[in-house]
């Protein structure tokens, strides 16, 4: 029993390290899309953009679904959809195209790391929750690693296309290995009983803090892909003046202070602080001071101190995945999976959100006449600094809570 649920974890783990990679590819191949499709900066932003709104509102039929039928047919069916959008982005020859593979791709992607949740709940115990989230993140995050520096030396040496040829191939296979290992809980005849479909959202809905933790969600998810997904290698190379390998580069520390950051959030939330609320309040003010150098304060620090900062970043942000705990821990085990899916859907839909806003503000100021690239971007990035500090201080008044609590907050 106990090999079983750490090879299912490895699989699951697998297939959310290619749905990462899939999430922030865009920001180190922009250059080439923008090339290759004739796109416009703000068409950039609506393809980065549309995979997350695809993502986002899957989620809101998804967990009732999660809830009623399990993780292990959903994850391998969505699984597939993930292959034929990366395949239809590969082959994509203008902007329709790559939008339609790009919501593919958001649409197969945004069971994994639920459904993943979901059936940690039944294999492992409540106090191994946030460590094991979070570890599951941190890991994944190596797609996040693949996105960066390797995907630019790929994009050069094959083309983007081939890459993500290959990358459909290998969400197929996948997939059918989650068919094949994953099992819902330890024991079919063992599952708990299902709700109806549609139980559960009432109860979120009457809980203030669910909806401060919402708030934070948005903009957490929001800031880190807007510099990890899109805009941060652009900014580096139009703002400072750096070359696409070493803006990779300085996005690669983010992913790294993320992934070593991740279990790191999730022990302190676990076994040493025994709180939520405490971790994520503190990494998110972090997360805050980062964000506000994007608004001119980073030109004027020194170039050795920016590897610092990137590496800050990712740690900072490495926080946020405590939230799932802490929102499943607000509802009983039955709503796990609605309540999971109903918060990351303000997750994804702040990353949608935000770069879209970010390349329509871009495309403005762009048009205007004598507005330097430092200025479009500072006021760009005043969306996402701005909108988290409010949700920081929102955050602050929501109820904290533990690995041993469980219930429905009024």
């Amino acid at each position: 029993m106990r090999n079983r649920k750490w090879l299912i974890f490895s699989v699951l783990t697998g297939m959310y390290i290619i749905a990462y990679f899939y999430r922030v590819s865009a920001a180190v191949i922009a250059g080439d899309l923008v090339t290759d499709l004739s796109i416009t900066p703000q068409e950039l932003g609506d393809i980065a953009s549309v995979l997350f709104y695809a993502f986002a509102f899957a989620q809101l039929p998804l967990g009732p679904v999660l809830d009623r039928f399990g993780a292990r047919w959903t994850v391998f069916v969505l699984g597939l959809v993930t292959a034929v959008g990366a395949l239809v982005f590969a082959r994509a020859d203008g902007y329709a195209g790559a939008l339609v593979g790009r919501s593919l791709i958001g649409l197969g992607t945004a069971c994994v790391l639920m459904g993943s949740l979901k059936v940690y709940t039944a294999w492992f115990e409540p106090r191994q929750f946030a460590t094991l989230s979070g570890l599951q993140v941190a890991l994944g995050n190596t797609g996040n690693l693949l996105a960066t520096a390797p995907l630019a030396w790929a994009a050069v040496m094959v083309g983007w296309r081939q890459v993500f040829l290959a990358a459909a191939l290998l969400s197929a296979l996948v997939a059918l290995v989650v068919l094949v290992v994953v099992r819902d809980a330890p024991g079919e005849a063992q599952r708990t009983v299902r709700p109806p479909l549609l139980a559960g959202w009432g109860a979120l809905a009457r809980s203030r803090s669910f909806w401060g933790l919402c708030l934070l969600a948005f903009f957490w998810y929001g800031s880190y892909m807007a510099v990890q997904g899109v805009w941060g290698a652009p900014y580096l190379m139009e703002v400072l003046g750096y070359r696409r390998e070493a803006a990779a580069n300085l996005l690669l520390l983010t992913a790294i202070g993320f992934i070593v950051g991740c279990p790191l959030a999730g022990s302190l939330s676990d076994r040493i602080l025994g709180s939520r609320k405490k971790v994520i309040a503190a990494g998110q003010l972090g997360l805050l001071a980062c964000m506000s150098l994007f608004l001119g304060p980073m030109q004027w620090l020194p170039g050795w101190f920016l590897p610092v900062v990137f590496l800050f970043f990712g740690v900072c942000v490495s926080t946020g995945p405590v939230l799932y705990a802490q929102v499943k821990e607000l509802f009983p085990a039955s709503l796990s999976a609605t309540a999971l899916t109903s918060i990351n859907f303000f997750v994804v839909i702040g990353a949608a959100l935000t770069q879209q806003v970010m390349g329509h503000v871009m495309g403005g100021q762009v048009a205007e006449i004598g507005v330097s690239p430092a200025e479009a971007y500072r006021h760009a990035f005043l969306f996402p600094a701005g909108g988290l500090g409010v949700a920081w201080l929102i955050y602050l008044f929501c109820r904290d809570t533990h690995s041993r609590q469980s219930g429905v907050e009024s």
